[in-house]
């Protein structure tokens, strides 16, 4: 087993409970273009970020605006919603704190765009803690493609085989797993059944966030990893 060099999490859902907030504003979203989505179709787009469930929309709705028009409204509406409703993960960042100590680069590997991730970092008091954050934005393809992880594992100077991705889609994880890292998948409690949907992912827990706690976390990485 290679020795572990970065921990990359992802940030929505993951460490912080903001995808029922970004429910909230891509349904407000498409609604004033015109459109309907229900809750449950939305699922399906967890994890990919606005590069690609932007274009995804505007060919789905047949909306005229711009790319640019139709992220920047999203974004509007969101950070409206967030700022005061956004939270933290508690056990997330102790498992975060917990690699730092243990001298593990750890990083954000993002499907939001930089804007959103650094206000979002910074409204939580999370920036110092990943100074290594990349978003979808920042390269070639979001999720499910694997460049966001690769970016975040060269900007720690970590190898991608050596790298474990902290994830809660489905999508998420599939990009982890094209990019050869390891995954914790903790799924959110949108993904229908995570048996079926995260059967790439190295450990599951499968109860989402409520079964999750950073002891069983560290447990099973000083295992795997002979810490």
């Amino acid at each position: 087993m290679s020795k572990l060099e970065a921990i990359l999490f992802d940030m929505d859902g993951t460490l912080m409970d903001s995808e029922p907030l970004w429910l909230k504003a891509d349904l407000a979203m498409i609604a004033s273009y015109g459109g309907f989505m229900s809750e449950e179709e939305h699922d399906l787009y967890i994890g990919m970020g606005a590069v690609t469930f932007l274009p995804m929309i505007k060919e789905k709705y047949g909306i005229e605006a711009s790319y640019e028009e139709l992220r920047e409204f999203q974004e509007r509406t969101y950070l409206e919603i967030a700022r005061s409703e956004i939270c933290l993960f508690p056990q997330m960042i102790a498992l975060a704190e917990w690699a730092i100590e243990n001298h593990i680069p750890v990083g954000i590997a993002s499907g939001s765009t930089k804007d959103i991730i650094d206000e979002m970092c910074s409204i939580t008091g999370i920036r110092e803690l990943f100074p290594v954050r990349v978003s979808a934005q920042e390269v070639e393809e979001g999720k499910p493609e694997p460049h966001v992880f690769l970016e975040a594992a060269s900007r720690l100077q970590a190898r991608p085989e050596a790298c474990l991705v902290v994830e809660d889609s489905p999508v998420g994880v599939e990009a982890a797993y094209r990019a050869g890292m390891r995954t914790i998948a903790v799924p959110s409690p949108m993904v229908r059944d995570p048996k079926d949907f995260l059967n790439r992912a190295d450990l599951i827990f499968e109860g989402g966030m409520t079964a999750f706690t950073s002891e069983k976390a560290i447990s099973w990485i000083s295992r795997e990893y002979n810490f």
